[in-house]
């Protein structure tokens, strides 16, 4: 977490500085002097506002010169020539509440009264205004506004959770579409990136229809169901990822552009993400020696907007039941999304598997999973938490060849310690890894509320 101090005494930097560090260990508090906008420069560290999750304003006094609150200054001055600003909560004085009131109806999330301040009201205000920042994105994309500029000031401008990826060249992605791949009307298949059980996914261009403008953006992921494939169950499933991902409007959950069947193929169009994956972040195997390549504060944040993801997509009424870092991926921004929902399911629903046997990735399965017992959101709770301890350490939790044995460490296998330099987690991780799900948190946004407060 990355908070900016605007204009306060040595003692208040102080007292902010020892509040937060009890609360949030791995918080950067930085500070920078703005006495009056006009005289702001770039070497008073006000420029890339973005890159911070709340701001705090100390909202000096007017003097007897009749200047403006600083507060108040700034908040004019920056409140139209920043967008994505984040979140400001104004530290006044004893008798600022006026000043307080004006600010805030200059867009100040909130404001502390100095003589009252103390850590649970300092930290608890900095959570509410993240929370607040947060549904107020997903609100905007629920009404559609996520192609408007409003929503890219809310969205793309914001601090990302890693920093942001130099665009891969598409000549090393994945191999050439064969000549022979499949032809959907409206996409020239560029590249193939993938294939699994079921389908094959290319990289794909979607072509301007006559007399249209070019399509936004040009550069698609297309799924398209093997043809041997072609019944009813498999038709089914296809078609129900995109039923699900659609029904959600969430930053943090994949975009998708269009869905069709031809007389050959079922296909979806989704969203390309030129940052790659969460597993390519982490490393391979051979990688884990070297030791974890994410930072304690890179991990938690990679946490939380997952956990809005997943409050998301069960807040509709479906589980993930694959949650893993390949389906973690990266927009160009840094940005994260919750992307393959081919094995997810509505909680109203039975399990769909064409055996009864497996059907997510044995190294993230939560232990009722692997019974093949009822599952609901807490199932994928245990999942994040395998992701956790991967993020924190650079190791895998259960490290096998074996599925049987994978699957047997997942029921019957303590939960491991963290080291010593993040022990402070290890609640964290204990209740997320807790084998019985009513040990767990009881939803994303309980784990949400834990992290952030």
């Amino acid at each position: 977490m990355r908070i900016l101090l605007i204009d306060a005494s040595i003692t208040l930097r102080q007292q902010c500085a020892r509040y937060l560090g009890s609360h949030w260990p791995g918080a950067e508090l930085q500070s920078a002097e703005a006495a009056v906008p006009q005289r702001t420069r770039a070497s008073d560290g006000l420029n890339g506002l973005q890159r911070y999750d709340v701001l705090l304003l100390h909202n000096r006094p007017a003097d007897n010169t009749g200047n403006v609150p600083a507060a108040i200054a700034w908040l004019r001055h920056w409140q139209e020539r920043i967008p994505g600003l984040p979140p400001a909560i104004v530290l006044c004085g004893q008798g600022g509440e006026d000043l307080a009131v004006q600010a805030m109806k200059l867009g100040a999330a909130d404001y502390l009264r100095q003589d009252k301040l103390t850590p649970e009201r300092l930290t608890g205000a900095i959570s509410d205004a993240i929370l607040e920042r947060a549904r107020a994105n997903d609100h905007a994309l629920a009404r559609g506004r996520h192609g408007t500029q409003a929503a890219r000031r809310a969205g793309d401008h914001a601090e990302p959770l890693i920093a942001p990826t130099v665009p891969v060249d598409i000549s090393a992605i994945g191999v050439a579409a064969a000549s022979d791949a499949p032809r959907i009307n409206g996409y020239r298949l560029l590249r193939m990136i993938g294939s699994g059980g079921t389908s094959k996914v290319f990289l794909a261009e979607r072509l301007p229809r006559l007399g249209q403008p070019a399509p936004v953006p040009a550069q698609v992921v297309l799924k398209i169901l093997d043809a041997h494939l072609m019944n009813g169950f498999f038709i089914e499933r296809f078609i129900r990822e995109y039923r699900i991902i659609s029904t959600v409007q969430n930053e943090h959950v994949s975009r998708i552009y269009d869905q069709g069947v031809t007389d050959e193929h079922v296909y979806i169009a989704m969203e390309y993400f030129p940052g790659g994956d969460l597993r390519a972040r982490l490393g391979s195997r051979k990688d884990s020696a070297n030791g974890p390549r994410l930072t304690s504060m890179q991990t938690l944040r990679v946490v939380t907007q997952v956990a809005r993801a997943l409050d998301a997509i069960h807040s509709a009424g479906v589980i993930h039941r694959d949650l893993k870092p390949n389906n973690i991926m990266f927009r160009q921004t840094g940005h994260l999304a919750l992307v393959d929902f081919g094995v997810a399911r509505q909680m109203s629903e039975h399990t769909i598997t064409a055996t009864g046997g497996l059907i997510a990735t044995p190294l993230y399965m939560s232990p009722e999973q692997c019974l093949g017992k009822p599952q609901d959101a807490r199932s994928d709770l245990y999942s994040l938490g395998v992701m956790l301890y991967e993020m924190f350490t650079g190791q895998r939790l259960f490290e096998s060849d074996n599925v049987a044995a994978i699957a047997f460490s997942h029921v019957h296998g303590e939960i491991p310690r963290l080291p010593a330099a993040l022990a402070g987690y290890q609640s964290l991780m204990d209740r997320l890894l807790a084998k019985n799900p009513d040990e767990r948190f009881q939803s994303a946004r309980e784990l949400f509320g834990y992290i952030a407060y």
